[in-house]
């Protein structure tokens, strides 16, 4: 029986070495880990994490640029923990956590054997982007804006 899942906002950056131990057990390069590593000019960085119990078992990094969008990155289940819904849950509280702030779309670049997941998702091909996936969410999805 899985235990609660608790989704947490974090109100300082994740510890790298948290990060490099989920990017470990994902099986991903730490080649470009670290301090400010990927951020953008002008976004607000949130890590976010998912708890079953008292384990931290799912962590997100996400760069909320209000009032235009969310890139989702470094989104990883600890694989002890995958086949569950843990994924799809996380994305489900992280699309939420975007409508509070009024932010209307999500935008991701999938690893490689993703894809489906994200499909599932209805993330669907960026046309301004190559290889970038976006959802619109909450009154940009029910009205289609078109940005």
């Amino acid at each position: 029986m899985q235990p609660s899942l608790v989704f947490r906002p974090l109100a300082v950056p994740l510890p790298d070495k948290v990060l490099l131990a989920f990017r470990k057990d994902a099986g991903w390069s730490n080649r470009d880990a670290g301090p400010g590593a990927g951020e953008r000019p002008g976004s607000l960085v949130q890590w976010v994490t998912v708890e079953a119990g008292k384990r931290r078992v799912g962590i997100a990094r996400l760069e909320l640029a209000p009032p235009v969008f969310c890139y989702v990155s470094d989104l990883i289940v600890l694989n002890s923990h995958r086949g569950c819904g843990i994924g799809e849950w996380f994305m489900k509280q992280i699309e939420q956590h975007c409508i509070a702030r009024a932010i209307p779309r999500m935008l991701l670049l999938p690893m490689d054997g993703s894809r489906r997941f994200y499909d599932k998702l209805d993330f669907i091909d960026d046309p301004m982007a190559a290889g970038f996936l976006k959802k619109d969410i909450g009154p940009a999805r029910r009205i289609g804006l078109p940005f």
